[in-house]
């Protein structure tokens, strides 16, 4: 991610000779030469996570479901979206526009989950955005599979004179929005027909939505205007837990598992975050600074801050289990949908009653 420059820590920077650019990684970002990127790619603040979360101890897994419900209830808004007719499967409404090319839907419910998304990820960095753009030289900004649009639109809000554009394979997004703000249904990994680069690309949360990620990487390269920058938010869907508490006996466990072995099957890579530094270094960015934060499942750490981010984190897994796993478990593994919500069920049990104490990253 990136930020501005008085809100990052000072850390050296690398300027390439040629035309650079700037991206970041699992939080990067990176540069197209001519701009100086918060950070280095070797500094070592950038890749430091927080120190290790203290676990709660005053929560107690007798709390059992009903208390996690209740705090679930009370912490969830209600949001709204588009409602157009698109391909319906398993009660779940999904991409028309590149059909299949994608296994998440793009329903009310899922879109409701991607506003969330963006309230957990601005919880967990403080900031809309990490890379040290100025106004007066950010004229055009791309927003990548921008989903409800709701970054899109605060962008434009904050940069009133920037053009911003948002693209998705499905139109979620509002009509009314500010006057610099606009939507196109596309898909990112076709071939681009933008005529003028763009000063700034924003791209976030794409897990397991990708191809090519190298050729997708370049494309955004050659489409950042000299000095420009791009900044990538993405995650590591892993789970792990620093105290060892979550096992591969889990339920959670071995859904996590067969959900990254199934995306790896058919090409689309679910865990992104720790790949982007090779990737945009390769694409021939510089200044690059990669930020890594963990992201607590559930309301276990003992730091108030990081027990708001764990609950939130865990809504917007318990509102993502079906939405990750139906489409893709029973058309490429063959499962039945019925054996999906079973699985759904046992780990859903486990995340409400705070079986264990994982993590995932961004």
């Amino acid at each position: 991610m990136a930020g501005s420059p008085s809100d990052l820590p000072p850390a050296p920077t690398a300027a390439s000779p040629a035309r650079s650019k700037t991206a970041s990684p699992k939080n990067t970002v990176s540069q197209r030469s001519k701009a100086a990127s918060p950070g280095g790619a070797n500094s070592p603040a950038s890749e430091n996570l927080q120190d290790e979360l203290e676990v709660d101890e005053g929560l107690s897994v007798s709390d059992g479901a009903s208390l996690m419900d209740d705090q679930i209830s009370s912490y969830t808004a209600s949001l709204t979206s588009s409602a157009i007719d698109y391909p319906v499967e398993h009660g779940r409404r999904y991409h028309a526009f590149r059909a299949g090319a994608y296994y998440a839907p793009n329903d009310e419910s899922e879109m409701e989950r991607l506003d969330l998304l963006a309230t957990l990820i601005f919880k967990v960095t403080g900031k809309l955005y990490l890379a040290p753009i100025e106004q007066s030289k950010t004229h055009r900004i791309l927003d990548i599979g921008t989903g409800t649009g709701i970054w899109a639109i605060e962008m434009g809000d904050l940069f009133p004179n920037a053009e911003i554009i948002g693209n998705d394979l499905s139109a979620n997004q509002p009509t009314w929005v500010p006057a610099n703000v606009k939507f196109e249904v596309d898909d990112v990994e076709s071939p681009w027909l933008h005529t003028l680069e763009f000063d700034y690309i924003f791209c976030r949360t794409m897990a397991g939505a990708i191809a090519d990620w190298p050729k997708l990487i370049k494309n955004i390269y050659d489409n950042t205007a000299p000095g420009g920058w791009v900044e990538f938010q993405d995650l590591d869907l892993l789970y792990r837990s620093d105290d060892g508490s979550i096992t591969e006996e889990h339920e959670c466990m071995k859904m996590n598992r067969t959900f990254i072995e199934t995306c790896k099957q058919i090409g689309r890579e679910p865990c992104p975050g720790p790949l982007f530094k090779d990737w945009v270094t390769e694409a021939g960015f510089t200044n690059i600074t990669h930020q890594r934060y963990k992201l607590p499942l559930g309301p276990w750490p003992k730091d108030p801050h990081m027990k708001d981010v764990g609950l939130c984190n865990l809504i917007c897994v318990l509102d993502g289990l079906e939405a990750f796993n139906l489409r893709l478990l029973t058309g490429v593994l063959g499962w039945s949908k019925e054996e999906v919500l079973t699985m759904l069920a046992a780990c859903r049990q486990e995340l409400k009653t705070g079986a264990f104490h994982a993590r995932m990253e961004l």
